[in-house]
């Protein structure tokens, strides 16, 4: 009976060591190919997926089969930045993928989505700047057009507005407003589209995606919905006409650079339901003058309000514990700010080139400073610390002006 319970261990065993064999070789990756100047790859199914294009061919044609193997899918940025001539690029009928900014910054000006195409990444054409119009056929079950925009019927989202390839007048700029019953806004789905100054969100919304936003200059406000719990990375890089946001009272993160660079953002009242803001978040927002961050964070991460020049209060709760790199770096105007008595480190160029700093008090607390993190701050700079703290050690090191104060 012993010997049965053991051989029935090892063949289970056994059993299981070829189960995980199996599936590593199955997620292993597949070969590329090549063939007509087409790099591509084969899916499970025994169908290609098209990867890029090195071939020499001035207009485009992508082809139904690839060595035999009939085309199913349009890897993710396959055609990214193209030289080579779109304009009127048909997709093949074999074709039911279009991967994540497949045709971005290319030359396209009409695409056609075919009946068999039921899935996309993220705005596969963003950055189009001469894309005039989609199309999708009736039979499609997956996409439609209303109003010119690519949505998606499965998940509720919005997948492209198109740039329409004008450079618009000062007083040209229009207004978009997403229909109700719309969930997603996906990642770069308005991407570099400047012909809009101000577009309104439905209450039905509930993410919007990575970049999705991006580069949009003409937008100048924008009031999201509280029914939004979720904003990918650099929804706004880049905005630089964007000087009025209302964020969703019910909002738990601020992603990594959400308003990088948005340079007319003068002001952001941060939810209190917020307990992270992402590096770089308001990464060279110029303009942005005062900021309260909510209780509750506990790290201002690496360069979050760093190239700020105009920032001159910066309201930092009790529950912060680090100051990152870079995290008030070139903020000009700041000439002072409060350190909470828990932080524990202060990061590498955290206050580095503020010049308007002259006085700073660090709590005893603060065991760790970074490298430079006052360089190019005035001459003037007086940090006040304890006379026993690791502040008066570092001082003492790097040759920064200070004064002792025995804490009660």
């Amino acid at each position: 009976m012993k010997r049965i319970a053991l051989f029935l261990t090892a063949m289970l065993c056994l059993a299981l060591c070829l189960t995980i064999s199996a599936l590593a070789e199955e997620s292993a990756e597949k070969p590329v190919l090549e063939s007509e100047g087409y790099r591509y790859r084969l899916l499970a199914d025994g169908t290609a997926e098209i990867l890029e294009y090195t071939g020499d061919a001035f207009q485009l044609i992508l082809p139904e089969t690839l060595d035999g193997h009939p085309v199913s899918s349009i890897g993710e940025e396959a055609f990214y930045g193209s030289h080579y001539s779109m304009e009127h690029l048909t997709i093949p009928a074999s074709v039911t993928h279009i991967g994540s900014g497949a045709f971005s910054m290319t030359d396209l000006t009409e695409i056609e989505i075919p009946a068999g195409l039921v899935s996309m990444g993220d705005n596969p054409f963003s950055y189009c700047t001469s894309l005039k119009a989609i199309t999708v056929a009736e039979d499609n079950p997956a996409f439609y057009v209303q109003d010119g925009v690519l949505f998606c019927r499965e998940d509720h989202s919005l997948v492209c507005y198109p740039n329409l390839a004008v450079e618009p007048a000062v007083d040209a700029y229009e207004t978009y407003t997403v229909p109700a019953g719309t969930e997603i806004i996906r990642g770069n789905a308005f991407g570099g589209v400047e012909v809009l100054s101000d577009i309104f969100l439905p209450d039905s919304l509930r993410l919007i995606g990575p970049q999705s936003f991006g580069f949009c200059w003409g937008l100048n406000s924008l009031t999201i919905p509280d029914s939004v719990t979720e904003i990918g990375n650099a929804a706004f890089d880049s905005c630089k006409n964007l000087d009025r946001v209302t964020l969703p009272s019910g909002l738990k993160r601020i992603p990594s650079m959400l308003f990088y660079q948005c340079e007319s953002l003068t002001a952001v009242d941060i939810p209190d339901s917020v307990t992270e803001i992402g590096d770089s978040a308001f990464n060279f927002c110029g303009s942005l003058e005062h900021v309260r961050i909510p209780d509750g964070i506990t790290a201002i991460e690496t360069a979050v309000f760093e190239g700020c020049h105009s920032l001159k209060s910066v309201t930092i709760p009790d529950s912060v514990t680090e100051i990152g790199d870079f995290a008030f770096c070139s903020c000009t105007a700041l000439a002072g700010i409060h350190i909470p008595a828990a932080v524990k480190r202060i990061g590498a160029y955290a206050f580095s080139d503020c010049h308007s700093l002259t006085e700073l008090a660090i709590p005893d607390s603060v065991q760790s400073i970074g490298e430079h993190a006052f360089d190019s701050c005035p001459e003037r700079l007086v940090i006040t610390c304890g006379p026993d703290s690791f502040s008066k050690t570092y001082c003492e090191q790097n040759s920064v002006a200070f004064r002792t104060e025995r804490k009660h």
